[in-house]
């Protein structure tokens, strides 16, 4: 919708936005040890269909941290992260622990 400036559902061409995504907390994309990528919408403003598209810094880690579907991972290289993270992890949600944790400040899983 943003590269063709046309609605996939009824073919408008008055398309919204961009509108940040607001609410009581952050939106935020689910990634173990992230609170990633500001989130902003496009809306067709004849049909209301909405797309959503991250940051790039959001994109940066979803490609760093993500979980892709059925092995359609790509190789891409961060020149910010020269080497892998290291210490535990969480063995519910994956989130890196800070040093000394209990729970995961990411999931709030109690931590044995």
């Amino acid at each position: 919708m943003i590269q063709t400036n046309t609605c996939p559902k009824c073919g408008s061409n008055r398309i919204a936005g961009p509108h940040k995504i607001a609410g009581e907390h952050h939106v935020r994309i689910d990634l173990p040890g992230f609170s990633t990528a500001t989130l902003e919408s496009f809306t067709c403003a004849d049909c209301g269909y909405t797309e959503f598209y991250a940051d790039q810094i959001g994109l940066r880690n979803i490609n760093t941290s993500g979980r892709f579907v059925l092995g359609s991972r790509q190789v891409y290289s961060d020149p910010y992260l020269e080497t892998p993270p290291q210490g535990r992890m969480c063995p519910y949600c994956g989130t890196r622990l800070r040093p000394g944790s209990l729970t995961c400040h990411e999931c709030g899983h109690i931590l044995s």
